[in-house]
């Protein structure tokens, strides 16, 4: 099971930064307005540290890949780095509209 987590770690980051960012964007709207300059900056502080959890993560599975010789481990630590690469590009895509004001 391990492996598995392992393995989506960096698309797990993403499901878990798109149900960050839209519970902050939900709260912003009940509370205020979503597009208020602190909400925007919480959204965005939030991202960031997905995109640090996943370039981590990507960083991590980068090293065990090239510590390793057999094959199949070598392949769940290229899914490892391709996942959250995947993640910290998705992740960055989605806070864009935050930085960009929309």
């Amino acid at each position: 099971m391990l492996r598995w987590v392992w393995m989506l770690g960096g698309l797990i980051v993403w499901a878990l930064h798109f149900m960050g960012v839209y519970g902050i964007a939900s709260l912003a709207d009940v509370v205020s307005r979503a597009d208020d300059p602190p909400w925007r900056m919480a959204g965005l502080a939030f991202s960031a540290a997905c995109v640090l959890a996943a370039l981590v993560l990507a960083g991590s599975a980068a090293r065990s890949l090239r510590r390793r010789r057999d094959p199949s481990a070598r392949f769940g630590d290229q899914l490892a780095v391709l996942g959250a690469g995947v993640a910290t590009l998705a992740i960055v895509w989605q806070a864009l509209p935050t930085v960009i004001g929309y």
